[in-house]
C-alpha cells in the first residue's frame, strides 16, 4: 500500500474523529484544507458526515477553509450532517456564515429537504429555530406539490397533510412535502 500523502492524512483523521492529528496536519503550511479525493469528498465533508464537530469546528477555524465544496453529486459537508441526523455539527457549520445551508444537491434536494426525507426532526427543528433564511421550495423534479398560500392542497393532494410512514428497517420518518408544507404555513402566519 502506498503511503498517504499529508492532504490525504488530513482526510482520514478527520473521516476516524482523531482532533490531535487534525490540529497538528493544519498547522502544516504544506497541507492543503479543501483538498478533495477522486470523488470530491473534502476532511470537512468526512467530519460533518461522522459528526465529529470538534474536528467540524477546528476546520472551520481555518482561514482557507471552503465549507461549500461539495462532492461529484453535489452534497455539501452542512448537507451531509441533515441527511445522518448531526444536530450537533449543524449547529457548529450555523455559527459560520460562510455555510450555505440551501445549497442544493446535483438532484436539487436542500438540507431541509434531506433532514426532512431522514426522519431528522430534531435537525429541522435546529435548521428553522436557527434565524437564519431557511429555503423551504421544492427544486426537485422528483418533489411532489405542495398546496398553496392559503393552505389549499392541489386536487388528490390532501393525503399528504403530515403522512407519517413506518417501516421497521427505515425507522419514523415524514413526508418531506408535508413537514415543509408546515413549515411554510408557519412562516406565512408569522409574517
Amino acid at each position: 500500500m502506498a503511503q498517504q500523502t499529508k492532504n490525504e492524512q488530513l482526510y482520514s483523521a478527520a473521516f476516524n474523529g482523531n482532533l490531535e492529528k487534525v490540529k497538528s496536519l493544519c498547522s502544516d503550511p504544506a497541507v492543503n484544507v479543501n483538498w478533495q479525493n477522486e470523488q470530491g469528498f473534502t476532511a470537512l465533508f468526512f467530519a460533518c458526515q461522522n459528526g465529529h464537530s470538534l474536528i467540524v469546528e477546528h476546520l472551520l477555524a481555518q482561514p482557507k477553509i471552503d465549507p461549500n465544496l461539495s462532492n461529484n453529486e453535489g452534497a455539501t459537508p452542512i448537507f451531509v450532517a441533515c441527511q445522518n441526523g448531526h444536530k450537533e455539527v449543524v449547529s457548529v457549520m450555523l455559527t459560520d456564515l460562510r455555510v450555505d445551508h440551501n445549497q442544493p444537491r446535483n438532484n436539487q434536494s436542500t438540507p431541509l429537504w434531506v433532514a426532512c426525507q431522514n426522519g431528522h426532526l430534531a435537525v429541522v427543528q435546529f435548521l428553522l429555530a436557527s434565524g437564519r433564511e431557511i429555503d423551504t421550495k421544492m427544486r426537485s423534479s422528483t418533489a411532489t406539490q405542495l398546496p398553496s398560500k392559503d393552505g389549499r392542497w392541489p386536487q388528490g393532494r390532501q393525503s399528504q397533510k403530515m403522512k407519517l410512514r413506518k417501516s421497521s428497517s427505515e425507522g419514523s420518518r415524514m413526508d418531506p412535502s408535508a413537514l415543509i408544507w408546515l413549515m411554510s404555513m408557519r412562516r406565512i402566519q408569522m409574517e
